[in-house]
């Protein structure tokens, strides 16, 4: 490689002139260097199976710990915007689900760091040390292959990225080289990604770790985890698809930032989904920026922009401040674990303190989404995910449109997402759980473009349940990723769990959150009545009905239940778009006037033809509480229940710091036949305990809870 060092007294001057403009020049500009045309990836050697025993290495980041950083912003990891409020959708069908890998395929390296993008005909999934390449029904067709043996470099030494780049019609893959401090990049020559790639070696001035990367119109953008030199990239990404001998590389400081003093750096370039993007877009790097690390005295995130020209002049931008709500990202000191498992002591890795893999742009008809999420310490050793949306118009200036905290308050530990957005603006968010109780599995929510902002509107639902647990080491995953299908509404996700002690493997899941059917409405929130009363005789019921299906509807029925009985049926005469909603109120009232009661609301569309039943439904109870001034009690509120596998198991959960003693609890229906009856364990945060109902019929529940002084219950639908 050809390094060009920018003279300095040039740079000064360009600097100097640049501040004004809030736009500061590249701190190097280099080359990259052709190593040659691989043998198509179909006709390398398999790799052979590890046989046990001691493993063969352990992947290390790299992270000096500093004097000033173990800190922390909020000591009881509180976090104002964790989600209370339950999903009201029904669960997203999985389309796929296969294993991708293990670690006797890898060669027995922990952590696997999994890696995938999905194309048209073919999914390429990466972990350290192979490559495999399968159908989109899993079947495989290449590998497992080397990855020293696939790029040609002789080492299998990690951290392996697979992108699909959908502009181009072609698929990178890249690891990093240890020895040489190189980035090693493999761009397939063609769309077939079990054929040949042009592969590139990148030398930098420093070991490259945790790199992540984005693919964009003008560059495939980068940022690595380095302690020397600047941190963040941009590579011709058209002279690599070109098959240029000397592709251009130009590296960035991030000027205005402040590094996480506590863990790996981890900022994260935008990755385009689709294939359109404003005239002109910058490339963007996303960083959160936490008050609880010196020198930062509010949570916020910061966005550059970066305009690359491999012939001219580039510039990075100041970074564009955005305030974001409270959050804490501090679980425990770098390298001793975060997360507990069950049976051991040994804890897990959360990669805390980074922005999760991939940061992702889709660009629509009137303004452009940037998706990102990151760990959020809940308290009591657990993890959330804040999720966050980010808008804007144009080139302009990013404002914050939507942000949340998914969990649910089951003392289970949700981490390291990795979330997207399909072509109508419905999110997805997948992850990693694990408890004291739970072996580390996979799950997945997500939402409905027009949905209330700031909540995950889709039940909670598995991809794959942990087997087992890790007791030899903290280091876990290290990535997750999610890809969007070329078909602009398939989510694809993969990720590492136990299958056996000490034994990871990975997953590959898809999944849409919205139909392929032509006719499917359904009724998904009910908008009024509201809040927790006082109640009238008289409440207005006002629905959201929302177009799954690709074909406009109108003229069908929608139907009003009240406590479990029919009192309306009548007809929406509007007609809603594809994949648009609109509101139905009725001219039907229902009394809730009574106090101390609890109310259930059912509002169900009977559209003729409709191709699918499950998403029709929606219900919402309400209780208008009017209590004594000597009713210290249980209350409702706190009551919370939750689906939380197919097999019609629900959990039961209070959510209280105040100790009630002993709280029972009994399932019944409406007739008062017991379907259920047991203890709520005590946790920190609450008391817990599921029911299996797979013996109840369809209708109408009642939960309740007591702990002999106070009562309180809540109703439930079981489908």
């Amino acid at each position: 490689m050809t390094i060009k060092k920018l003279l300095l007294m040039v740079a000064l001057f360009a600097s100097i002139g640049l501040v004004a403009q809030e736009a500061f020049p590249p701190v190097s500009i280099s080359q990259g260097t052709l190593r040659g045309e691989t043998i198509a990836l179909r006709d390398a050697p398999l790799a052979q199976p590890w046989a046990g025993g001691e493993l063969k290495g352990t992947i290390n980041q790299k992270f000096v710990q500093g004097t000033e950083s173990r800190v922390q912003g909020s000591p009881d990891g509180h976090d104002p915007l964790m989600q209370t409020e339950a999903p009201y959708h029904e669960s997203i069908n999985i389309l796929q689900n296969f294993q991708g890998s293990g670690i006797s395929e890898s060669g027995g390296f922990i952590p696997p760091d999994p890696s995938g993008a999905v194309g048209p005909n073919h999914y390429v999934h990466a972990v350290n040390s192979i490559v495999k390449i399968f159908d989109k029904t899993g079947n495989v067709l290449v590998g497992p292959i080397q990855l020293g043996t696939f790029l040609g470099n002789g080492s299998n030494n990690g951290d392996p990225i697979v992108m699909y780049d959908q502009l181009a019609d072609r698929y990178f893959v890249s690891q990093f080289e240890i020895a040489t401090d190189a980035l090693i990049i493999g761009i397939s020559t063609t769309s077939d990604p079990t054929g040949t790639y042009n592969v590139y070696e990148f030398p930098l001035d420093a070991f490259p770790d945790y790199p992540h990367y984005g693919v964009w119109p003008d560059a495939y953008y980068l940022t690595a985890n380095k302690f020397v030199g600047n941190t963040t990239y941009a590579f011709d990404r058209a002279a690599m698809i070109a098959g240029d001998p000397n592709p251009a590389l130009v590296g960035f400081d991030l000027p205005g930032l402040i590094r996480n003093p506590n863990t790996v750096f981890g900022a994260q370039p935008a990755n385009l989904l689709g294939t359109t993007v404003p005239a002109g877009a910058p490339g963007l790097i996303v960083y959160m920026q936490d008050d609880g690390w010196p020198g930062v005295s509010d949570d916020h995130l910061k966005v550059w922009e970066i305009d690359v020209n491999f012939g001219g002049t580039s510039t990075i931008s100041a970074p564009q401040v955005i305030p974001v709500a409270n959050f804490d990202s501090f679980f425990a000191p770098f390298g001793s674990g975060d997360l507990l498992q069950p049976t051991t002591n040994q804890k897990l890795d959360s990669q805390a303190g980074v922005v999760s893999y991939m940061a992702n742009y889709r660009s629509f008809p009137g303004h452009n989404s940037f998706v990102l999420n990151f760990n959020s310490d809940l308290g009591a050793a657990t993890s959330g995910i804040r999720w966050i949306e980010l808008r804007n118009t144009g080139t302009g200036p990013f404002s914050l449109y939507q942000e949340g905290t998914w969990t649910i308050p089951d003392g289970v530990s949700r981490f390291m997402g990795s979330t997207a957005m399909d072509q109508d603006g419905n999110i997805a968010l997948a992850y990693s759980v694990v408890s004291p109780e739970t072996k580390t599995g996979l799950r997945f929510t997500g939402r409905l473009d027009g949905d209330p902002l700031g909540v995950m509107t889709f039940p909670e639902t598995e991809i794959f349940p942990g087997g087992s647990y890790q007791s030899i080491s903290n280091r876990y995953g290290d990535y997750a990723q999610m890809t969007l299908d070329p078909d602009g509404s398939t989510f694809w996700f993969t990720s590492q769990y136990f299958a056996f002690i000490n034994s990871w493997a990975t997953r590959i899941a898809s999944f849409k959150i919205v139909s392929d059917l032509s006719n499917d409405v359904g009724a998904y929130s009910i908008t009024s009545p509201s809040g927790s009363g006082p109640y009238t005789a008289a409440e207005n019921v006002t629905v959201d009905l929302y177009n799954y299906g690709s074909s406009p509807q109108s003229n069908f029925d929608v139907e009003l239940r009240f406590d479990g009985t029919l009192v309306a049926t009548e007809t929406f005469t509007g007609t809603i778009a594809p994949n648009t909603t609109e509101a139905f109120t009725f001219v039907q009232t229902v009394d809730m006037s009574v106090p101390n009661t609890d109310y259930e609301i059912e509002v169900s569309t009977d559209l003729s033809g409709d191709q699918l039943g499950t998403n029709d439904s929606v219900m919402k109870q309400f209780r208008d509480d009017v209590l004594s001034t000597n009713d210290v009690s249980l209350g409702e509120k706190g009551l919370l229940i939750y689906p939380i596998r197919d097999t019609r198991t629900y959990e039961i959960f209070y959510s209280t710091t105040t100790d009630f003693g002993n709280i029972n609890y009994k399932v019944l229906d409406i007739s008062g036949k017991v379907f259920g009856t047991g203890t709520l364990d005590k946790q920190s945060n609450g008391y817990k305990n599921s029911v299996n109902l797979s013996a109840a019929a369809t209708g109408v529940y009642i939960v309740q809870i007591t702990n002999g002084t106070d009562t309180t219950s809540k109703q439930i639908l079981v489908r």
